[in-house]
């Protein structure tokens, strides 16, 4: 954890008077001392009050405690959320499509968006309070980030790519830096459409928030089973279409060829009801011809757009530093080519684009609206900075006002060509 300050190596003789086990056992708990004091002290707290989880009522503060107390409260705004006690869930209203929090509490908070016009369509048939969401395999399944931040802010969370059975990964090292970016391989890992349905759709529920559900697959039938699975999970609003996988027939991305990409799209559409998001890979030939195909075979969204393949070499072992060798590029670096292919698809289809890749800022979405997306992910940045999905949200609200614009729609396309009738 980036948060935690460097720690002495302590090296542990063994007592050659104990077995082995017992000798370990007692190195685990020296670590564990250690950890408890470390923990107790990034709190604030005492060792006692670390053990028990009840405060000192006596104790005078700590200039470490003061410190920390006055970072929380000058985050406040973006990390207040709704008491754990308060009833949450998500309603999508049938005529406008629109999901939003049947918490009536929720607007009695303060937040900057409040009486903004942000609602945009991000799928037929489904509109989001705001066009900000988060990006699959940067939130986990959304609960993680509930924590740390009010998730019903969002217009929408992505939750991790879920597969039919459960995914151990790709071996290490799975995650490498890059100049503004990182490089990922992480394998898919997830515990199963079966698993996650049972597991996270009552606290996807909980949420207020709508859930979009990324699916995997190697196969059309992959892909159909994890829609079957989800079905009827709480919270779960739309499907996004991973098609940047391997089909096992021939090796070849989904993502990579129209007519593979179609198949996936008619097989999933003929399995639900809700909105069906494809997500286009940059490393296809033509990525127009495939959101045209996707389009023609009845997606209601397209996601623009997944990572880009990419390799760092470790120069001292002369070998990839990531497990696979190669791994998918993402954050600012990749943000120009993710706008100009945005740019292409919006003046080739006629269904809503989803703006995704190195969007850190109420600046950078902008582009991606003004592009012809009419919503956003914030992936990478998160990890930077957990509440920078937040920030853009406010970002946008406070650009609407400096505007003076009736709504944030009016920015959509602003700056794609004039359409010739």
């Amino acid at each position: 954890m980036p948060w935690r300050r460097f720690r002495k190596k302590v090296e542990r003789p063994i007592d050659v008077s104990k077995s082995i086990e017992e000798s370990l056992e007692d190195a685990a708990d020296g670590e564990a001392d250690e950890d408890l004091t470390e923990l107790a002290e990034l709190d604030d707290a005492t060792i006692a009050e670390a053990v028990t989880g009840q405060p000192d009522e006596g104790r005078a503060p700590s200039d470490l405690g003061n410190k920390l107390r006055e970072a929380l409260d000058t985050d406040a705004p973006h990390r207040v959320g709704l008491p754990r006690s308060a009833p949450r869930g998500i309603a999508v209203d049938r005529r406008s499509g629109a999901a939003r929090s049947e918490d009536p509490r929720a607007a009695s908070l303060s937040y900057p968006e409040l009486g903004v016009d942000l609602e945009v369509e991000v799928a037929r048939g489904l509109r989001l309070k705001n066009p900000v969401m988060t990006a699959s395999g940067t939130f986990g399944q959304g609960v993680e980030y509930a924590e740390l931040i009010d998730v019903s802010r969002l217009g929408a969370i992505v939750n991790k790519g879920t597969t039919p059975a459960a995914r151990p990964g790709n071996p290490q090292y799975r995650i490498a830096e890059t100049p503004s970016g990182i490089l990922n391989s992480i394998g898919l890992e997830n515990p199963g459409a079966a698993e996650v349905a049972r597991k996270y759709g009552k606290a996807w529920a909980e949420l207020g928030v709508a859930v979009i559900v990324n699916v995997a697959g190697y196969s059309v039938d992959d892909y159909v089973y994890v829609v079957h699975e989800m079905t009827g999970t709480p919270g779960v609003v739309a499907y996004e279409i991973n098609v940047s996988c391997p089909n096992v027939k021939g090796g070849m991305l989904f993502g990579c060829d129209p007519d593979l990409a179609a198949e996936v799209t008619r097989g999933v559409k003929a399995e639900t009801d809700l909105p069906v998001i494809v997500k286009l890979t940059p490393n296809a030939p033509d990525v127009v011809a495939v959101a045209r195909a996707c389009e023609q075979a009845g997606a209601d969204a397209l996601t623009a757009i997944n990572t880009v393949l990419g390799m760092r070499i470790d120069t001292r072992r002369r070998r990839p530093i990531l497990g696979t060798g190669s791994g998918g590029l993402s954050g600012p670096a990749i943000r120009p080519i993710a706008v100009h292919i945005t740019y292409q698809v919006a003046q080739a289809v006629s269904i809503p684009i989803i703006g995704a890749g190195g969007v850190t800022n109420a600046q950078d979405a902008l582009e991606f609206l003004m592009a012809g997306a009419s919503s956003v992910q914030v992936g990478t940045a998160t990890f930077a900075d957990p509440l920078a999905p937040l920030k853009v949200i406010e970002g946008l609200a406070a650009y609407v006002k400096e505007q003076g614009l009736a709504s944030i729609r009016d920015v959509i396309a602003a700056a794609l060509p004039a359409r010739e009738d």
